[in-house]
């Protein structure tokens, strides 16, 4: 049997712990780093030194060319296009035919109108030569009346001495009587003369009406531009039959045109204000043709919470519908910061940077923009902001109350 090495077993051991031991021995000498702390971010940043002027705001938009007095021409009566004059786009002149509709249906009413007044017209003048005549009548009827009335008497005298007859009395009775109607007869005929007569006038009234109805109808057979303009829509064609009251030409004026901008809501209070205080604004377009305000709706947009308001030209405006470029200059305010667009933060924020050079978050009324020497420039108002104020002009994406800041030039 063989024995085991023990020897070789102690030295192993010892080899063994003698590298357990090195490890410990290095494990405890290993340097030992040190912890330092991190120095907090700064951001350098661009400020502004602002001063509190009086600046009138500058609002920048968009307008639209409208024509209020944008007309629809539309037939009198039902009858037949004769002609057509003119295509949309044409330009006319004042009193240019535009369409000419068929004229023998109004020609007929207006003839029939003529003849209803001239037949009232020459029964007035009958009734007034009738009147005269029998006035006259009546007098020589009175007269006639009285000397029946003397013959009867005669003959009542000459019966009593019996040198006449009954029969011979009772013509003369009969004569007066007859004589008696005749003249009421005249009386009544004299006495309806008023209400004839007023009846005739009232008839004359109305044919007379009838008349320029059927005048009208017949001159508006030939429709006509009435101001130099353009023809904005053709809506019918030769030989279309159209009824009364439908669409024919859709007219523009020239001398109607304005220009509509939506403004914000407090712009709107400040061009209403201006109006009310007859305060001019001046306005123009990106060519520079000046616009005067007229006018500023009084209820705002629902899709846009904005204002409407409307300028005129003296200058002649682009065609109806064209969008162009509006300047209107505000009313001038006081106490105006001016700032470049990049220093607004959320549309009414600016920072200003402290003694300790953090950034303080300040919440301003914007009041409008103005064009600057580089670029657009904000126009801001705000209580705690002082003259000599630096206020944060970098993009900032990470600005907040309280940041740490360095100012560079």
């Amino acid at each position: 049997m063989r024995r085991f090495p023990i020897k070789s077993f102690v030295i192993g051991l010892a080899i063994f712990g003698g590298g357990i031991g090195g490890f410990l021995s290095l494990t405890k000498s290993k340097p030992v780093a040190a912890v330092r702390e991190a120095p907090a971010a700064v951001w350098r940043v661009s400020v502004a030194r602002i001063d509190l002027e009086t600046v009138a705001p500058v609002f920048n938009g968009f307008g639209t060319i409208e024509n209020p007095d944008t007309q629809t021409m539309k037939a009198r009566i039902a009858t037949d296009v004769s002609k057509l004059l003119v295509r949309e786009g044409d330009r006319v002149r004042t009193n240019d035919v535009l369409v000419e509709l068929d004229a023998v249906d109004a020609e007929i009413q207006l003839s029939q109108a003529k003849a209803n007044l001239a037949d009232a017209k020459a029964n007035l003048i009958a009734l007034d030569a009738t009147e005269t005549k029998d006035l006259e009548a009546l007098t020589l009827d009175q007269q006639a009346l009285d000397i029946l009335d003397g013959k009867l008497a005669r003959v009542r005298d000459l019966k009593r001495r019996n040198l006449a007859s009954e029969q011979d009395l009772d013509t003369a009775k009969q004569g007066v009587v007859n004589q008696k109607l005749q003249i009421n007869r005249r009386e009544l005929a004299l006495a309806t003369v008023a209400s004839k007569r007023t009846q005739l006038r009232t008839a004359i009234q109305r044919f007379e009406a009838e008349v320029r109805a059927a005048n009208r109808d017949f001159e508006s057979t030939a429709v006509k531009a009435p101001a130099d303009g353009q023809v904005i829509e053709v809506n019918v064609v030769a030989g279309d039959r159209v009824q009364s009251t439908q669409n024919l030409i859709v007219f523009a004026p020239d001398s109607g045109r304005e220009v509509r901008v939506q403004v914000p809501a407090t712009v709107g209070q400040t061009l209403t204000q201006a109006l009310k205080n007859s305060t001019p604004v001046s306005a123009s377009t990106d060519r520079g043709h000046p616009l005067t305000l007229t006018r500023v709706s009084g209820s705002v947009r629902d899709n846009t919470g904005s204002i409407d308001a409307f300028f005129t030209s003296t200058d002649p405006l682009p065609p109806t519908g064209t969008v162009i470029s509006v300047s209107i200059q505000l009313i001038a305010e006081s106490n105006v910061v001016v700032l470049p667009t990049d220093a607004l933060y959320g549309g009414n924020l600016i920072y200003r940077v402290t003694e300790t050079s953090t950034l303080e978050a300040i919440t301003v009324e914007r009041l409008g923009q103005r064009p600057g020497p580089e670029k657009t420039e904000v126009l801001v108002r705000a209580p705690d902001l002082a003259t000599g104020n630096q206020i944060l002009v970098s993009r900032l994406p990470a600005a907040v109350t309280g940041l740490q800041v360095e100012v560079i030039q």
